[in-house]
């Protein structure tokens, strides 16, 4: 990122497609530092899945606040109100029953920690949860008000210091912009 570049040489590796996917949809309430430790555990879990049921995590968006109100995100949740990020993942594999384990675990690790989650299984539930994080695509394209989060690679167990960062920032400049 950030590198201007001339590509010399390519090489294509396609791999095959697993045969089954589930898709999670993890809504995280109240603050971003009770949520992280469970974006972290969900990927150490799900490296480890790979390992050993070579089920994998083929996918993993996070979108903050300011972008579910950008996009009208509808909550899942019966809590009501808007949760402080969203993440969405496909959890791919051969084996139908470890990718359902799979999936269910990273559910529970949500729910231990301030989080919701939700799984689809069908192409057009699946096709709806990552609807939300394709029209936050075509609001950032459009705009260059959310650019402070876009091309930022951030180790997760510092991304409640981020996510509240952010959040200073931006509570800083509207009043600078107020005034």
């Amino acid at each position: 990122e950030g590198c201007d570049g001339l590509i010399t040489s390519a090489r294509w590796v396609v791999h095959r497609m697993p045969q089954h996917t589930r898709t999670v949809c993890l809504e995280f309430f109240g603050n971003a530092k009770d949520a992280v430790p469970s974006i972290v555990e969900i990927k150490d879990f799900m490296f480890g899945e790979q390992g050993r049921t070579a089920t994998v995590l083929a996918g993993l968006e996070h979108l903050d606040d300011r972008y579910l109100k950008a996009v009208g995100y509808a909550t899942k949740s019966k809590r009501g109100g808007l949760p402080k990020m969203v993440l969405i993942g496909d959890i791919v594999g051969d084996d139908p029953d470890a990718v359902a384990r799979a999936t269910s675990e990273v559910v529970r690790i949500a729910n231990s920690r301030s989080g919701e989650g939700f799984i689809a299984i069908s192409p057009e539930a699946r096709k709806k949860f990552w609807l939300d994080r394709k029209r936050t695509a075509a609001i950032s394209k459009h705009t260059n008000a959310f650019k402070i989060n876009e091309d930022v690679v951030i180790p997760l167990p510092r991304m409640a210091e981020y996510t509240d960062g952010i959040e200073r920032i931006n509570i800083e400049l509207s009043l600078q912009n107020k005034i």
